[in-house]
């Protein structure tokens, strides 16, 4: 079985349940819904991926002077997933769109695994460095 850390179990419940919240309950209603609600929606997906690098955002703002080249990347990667996860949540807005849903939210999907592994990779980062191990 795998140890987590307090702090570890803080970053997912804090962070990660946080932002599954829209996920989690669209799950709960198509659950006990009979019809008219999809098990996962775009927006719910984009909301996910916000709350992710807002943290990661947050965080890297945190390491301060201590490896600038790092908190600028991780800063821009953060700032360029923010962008397309507008993006993303505009093509919902958009009335009657042309646009295959499916992908769409695949593509949410897709982007949202990835953005947990970076904002994981930030966590493990902060963890070092408050360990002064970097």
């Amino acid at each position: 079985m795998v140890s987590l850390s307090a702090r570890t179990v803080e970053w997912l419940v804090y962070t990660c349940l946080l932002g599954l919240i829209p996920v989690v309950a669209r799950l709960l209603v198509w659950g006990i819904a009979s019809k008219g609600v999809e098990p996962l929606a775009v927006s719910d997906l984009v909301a996910f991926g916000l709350v992710l690098h807002s943290a990661n955002i947050q965080q890297v703002g945190r390491l301060g002077d201590t490896d600038k080249r790092w908190s600028a990347v991780h800063f821009g990667i953060s700032i360029i997933f923010i962008v397309i996860y507008a993006l993303l949540m505009f093509t919902t807005i958009l009335p009657s769109a042309n646009l295959n849903q499916a992908s769409i939210l695949n593509v949410s999907l897709f982007l949202c695994i990835v953005s947990f592994i970076l904002s994981f990779v930030v966590y493990m980062r902060m963890q070092a460095e408050d360990r002064g191990s970097v």
